[in-house]
C-alpha cells in the first residue's frame, strides 16, 4: 500500500488547520465618543459574536466579555472628558476573553449591541454608558446585556494591559490614578450635535400645493433657517443630510445621522392630504404601529419614497429592522417621545395651529436609527392652501424655526440636568 512521508501528513495538516486559525475572533480596534449624557465605547470585531456586558466596583469598571480573542488594537486614544483611566484586556477562563475598562467614577450601563458589517464597515460591539452617583451605581449594578454564558465573575490574575501582552497582578490604582468621585461630578460641556433633515429632494418633489409650491422647497428653506438660529445660540454643532436640491435615500439618511454620531435627528416635512381643509403641524415618533389611519397612510407614503430611484426598502433596511427588537432602542424611543411632547408644547406656546393628539406614531423609515433620539416634524399641509402660502413665507419659516429651538432648548437643558445627578 503507497503511504505518504510523515513529513507531507504532517505539512498537509497543519494547512488544513491555517484557515480555522485565521477566522478565530480578533479585536480590531477601540474607539470612544463622548456625548452630553454618555460615553461610547467601539469594539471593531472580526466576526458578529455573542458577549456580555456588566459593571463591577472596585475598582469602578465596564467588563466585557467575549469569545476568546486576540488583541490587533494599536494605541487607544482616550476623548477629552471621559471618565476611562485604563484599559485592560486577559483570558478569563478557557474559551472566554475579557476586556476590562476602568473608570474614575461610578458608571451605569445605558445599552448595548452588536452591529453587523455593512456598506464597507466591520462588526462592531457598541457600549452606552453614563457616570452615575455611588447610590444610583448600587442600584444599577446588577444590569447586564448580552448573552454571552460566560458568568460574572471576578477578574482572573492572567489579565493584561491593552499595550502590552505580558502578564500582570489585577488591577492595583497608582497614588496618580486615585480618584476620589464627587457626590456630583463637575459637567463638561460638549456641545450636542443635532441633524437636520430636509424630506425629499432633487426627482422627489414631496407634496405640491397651490401655485405649484413644492414640500422640499419648503422644507430645505426652514432647515437652513433652523440651522442658522442653533448655530446662534452658540450651543450645538448643526448638519443637513444633503444642502442642495439633490434626492438622497432613506436609509442613507439615517446613516448619515449615525455616522455624525448625532444626538438628535430632526426630519422635516409639509405633506398633504385628500381633506384641503384639514391644517396643523404635529411631531412623530416611530412605533410599528400607527397611531391612526391617517398616519399609516403618511408613513407609507413617506417611506416608498425611495421606490423613485428604484430602491425597495425594505431590502436596504435590514441593519436596522434587526437592531430594532434590542433593547437599546427601548432607550432612544423614550428619548424621542419627550423630544417630541417637548416640540408640541413649544410650537403651540409659539403660536402655531397644531393638529388634535399633535403627537403620533408611525413606522417612518427616517426614524429608524437604533442610538438616535429622532423626530419628524410635518409643519402642516401643502394641501391646505392657507398653511402652504404661509409654510413658504420666509417669516413663518423662521416662527416655525424657532420654536423647534425652543424645544431643543428644553431638551438638552433636561438632558444636562441629568447628566449632572
Amino acid at each position: 500500500m503507497f503511504r505518504l512521508p510523515i513529513q507531507i501528513i504532517t505539512a498537509l495538516l497543519l494547512f488544513c488547520l491555517l484557515p480555522f486559525k485565521a477566522q478565530a475572533l480578533s479585536i480590531d480596534d477601540v474607539r470612544f465618543g463622548v456625548h452630553p449624557d454618555k460615553t461610547r465605547i467601539v469594539l471593531e470585531l472580526s466576526e458578529a459574536v455573542e458577549f456580555k456586558t456588566f459593571v463591577l466596583p472596585d475598582p469602578y469598571r465596564v467588563v466585557v466579555d467575549l469569545p476568546e480573542f486576540s488583541w490587533r488594537v494599536g494605541s487607544i486614544e482616550k476623548p477629552r472628558g471621559a471618565v476611562i483611566s485604563n484599559v485592560r484586556h486577559g483570558l478569563q477562563k478557557p474559551g472566554i476573553s475579557r476586556l476590562v475598562i476602568d473608570t474614575t467614577q461610578p458608571v451605569s450601563l445605558r445599552s448595548a449591541f452588536v452591529l453587523p458589517a455593512a456598506a464597507g464597515k466591520n462588526n462592531r460591539l457598541v457600549i452606552d454608558f453614563e457616570p452615575v452617583s455611588a447610590a444610583a451605581f448600587t442600584q444599577s449594578k446588577d444590569k447586564a446585556f448580552g448573552r454571552l454564558n460566560s458568568g460574572i465573575i471576578p477578574e482572573a490574575p492572567q489579565e493584561q494591559t491593552a499595550t502590552a501582552a505580558v502578564a500582570v497582578p489585577p488591577y492595583k490604582p497608582t497614588p496618580s490614578a486615585q480618584i476620589v468621585p464627587q457626590k456630583k461630578p463637575p459637567y463638561k460641556q460638549v456641545k450636542p450635535i443635532i441633524v437636520i433633515d430636509p424630506g425629499h429632494g432633487g426627482q422627489d418633489p414631496g407634496a405640491v400645493g397651490a401655485g405649484k409650491r413644492r414640500e422640499k422647497d419648503v422644507v430645505f428653506a426652514t432647515a437652513k433657517e433652523l440651522k442658522a438660529q442653533l448655530e446662534q445660540t452658540g450651543l450645538y454643532e448643526v448638519r443637513l443630510t444633503r444642502t442642495t436640491d439633490k434626492y438622497l435615500k432613506l436609509h442613507k439618511r439615517v446613516e448619515y445621522a449615525r455616522k455624525q454620531e448625532a444626538d438628535l435627528f430632526i426630519s422635516l416635512h409639509a405633506d398633504s392630504i385628500d381633506n384641503p381643509g384639514v391644517r396643523g403641524a404635529s411631531v412623530y415618533t416611530l412605533s410599528d404601529k400607527a397611531s391612526d389611519k391617517q398616519t399609516a397612510m403618511l408613513a407609507a407614503r413617506e417611506n416608498q419614497a425611495d421606490l423613485i430611484a428604484g430602491v425597495d426598502l425594505s431590502h436596504e433596511d435590514k441593519e436596522v429592522a434587526d437592531i430594532l427588537i434590542d433593547l437599546a432602542m427601548r432607550d432612544t424611543m423614550n428619548q424621542s417621545k419627550f423630544m417630541a411632547n417637548t416640540l408640541v408644547d413649544t410650537m403651540g406656546a409659539r403660536g402655531m395651529k397644531m393638529l388634535p393628539r399633535p403627537h403620533r406614531y408611525a413606522g417612518f423609515a427616517v426614524l429608524k436609527a437604533p442610538d438616535v433620539p429622532s423626530v419628524l416634524i410635518e409643519m402642516g399641509f401643502m394641501s391646505n392652501n392657507s398653511e402652504a402660502s404661509m409654510l413658504s413665507t420666509s417669516d413663518y419659516q423662521r416662527k416655525v424655526a424657532s420654536s423647534i429651538v425652543d424645544g431643543i432648548n428644553v431638551y438638552f437643558s433636561k438632558v444636562r440636568k441629568n447628566n449632572r445627578t
